[in-house]
């Protein structure tokens, strides 16, 4: 049960950061730098991203509240980069 909650809420947030991507093109940073940044700092929030299982009501609030959240930023800046890695490339 746990692993297939695991991969629904992965795959949920990618489909959720492939939809911002198509949807708003332009939130995309424009420069190499920003995204790096911006990949940067999502993996140290996903290294300090407390998970509180106290009780049902705080686990799903931290994991609908911070983890889907931050692993859709996560997937945002695997996106960002792989669009830079794409325009980077000769035509």
């Amino acid at each position: 049960m746990n692993v297939a909650f695991t991969g629904a809420l992965f795959a949920g947030a990618a489909v959720i950061a492939l939809w911002i991507v198509v949807r708003f093109p332009r939130l995309a940073p424009r420069s190499l730098k920003a995204r790096v940044v911006v990949s940067l700092v999502v993996g140290q929030l996903l290294a300090y991203m407390p998970i509180d299982s106290g009780s049902y009501l705080t686990l799903y609030g931290t994991l609908f509240g911070l983890a889907l959240p931050i692993l859709t930023l996560a997937w945002l800046g695997a996106f960002w980069l792989l669009q830079s890695l794409r325009d980077a490339l000769p035509s």
